[in-house]
């Protein structure tokens, strides 16, 4: 087993400014050594990219890829890994929202499970250990409702197939990276996982998702209708 030595976080940003710092600061307290972020921003209005920028003056393991407009979350991590592979030449990438749900507590666990061997390893809401705060009972039954589907449709063997914070082997995300998928939107976390099921070691390591506290969510039912029809064309 090989230490993990250089860790990327790949972060898709619109209009999140307000959460940029305390983010930063979070990972800053996460305790993973040789830690860089990249922030994917896609030309947010409120100024999110002025306020990456200015942090990048004071931190310099922080940059940040500009995209001309909002391209979707699928197509912000595929260029984030490209564009991490190419400069920061990490040991892993991680993903991870910039709305403050995906704890930076957890990164340590994720990246010592692809220190230990694996490929992939997602933050699970649904295996023994982990949870959601601030749901209410609607939310927890489409979220429920889409994993199972995704599991059904796809062959997948994961608890948690729609978590958007996981952890990639350098080999794994450079196959992510590179592949022509289905999937621009939130269905890419289901879409990277059915390219990868076969060849490629996923585990997972539970987490407790939050609520947002600032910002606005980007998902909405026209998302969720999306998705059920991506997973449809993926399994035909």
């Amino acid at each position: 087993m090989l230490p993990a030595e250089r860790v990327c976080v790949v972060v898709p940003t619109y209009n999140e400014k307000e959460n940029i710092m305390p983010l930063v600061e979070s990972l800053e307290r996460a305790g993973v050594p040789s830690l860089s972020i990249l922030f994917v921003d896609d030309s947010s209005p409120d100024g999110t990219a002025g306020e990456i920028g200015r942090l990048s003056e004071e931190k310099h393991w922080i940059d940040l890829l500009r995209r001309p407009s909002k391209m979707g979350i699928g197509s912000a991590y595929q260029d984030g890994f490209k564009a991490a592979i190419n400069s920061i030449k990490p040991d892993v990438l991680v993903e991870m929202d910039a709305d403050l749900q995906h704890p930076a507590s957890a990164l340590p666990g994720l990246v010592k499970a692809i220190g230990e061997g694996a490929d992939v390893a997602i933050a699970s809401r649904y295996i023994t250990g982990g949870g959601i705060s601030g749901w209410g009972r609607l939310r927890r039954i489409v979220s429920r409702g889409a994993n199972a589907y995704a599991r059904s449709m796809l062959g997948l063997k994961v608890k948690d197939a729609t978590s958007g914070f996981r952890a990639f082997s350098k080999g794994a995300a450079e196959a992510v990276a590179q592949a022509e998928l289905p999937a621009k939107g939130f269905e890419f976390q289901v879409a990277t996982l059915h390219l990868l099921k076969d060849k490629w070691k996923i585990v997972e390591v539970p987490f407790t998702f939050a609520e947002r506290t600032a910002g606005k969510s980007k998902l909405g039912l026209a998302d969720v209708a999306k998705f059920f029809v991506a997973v449809l064309r993926m399994a035909s």
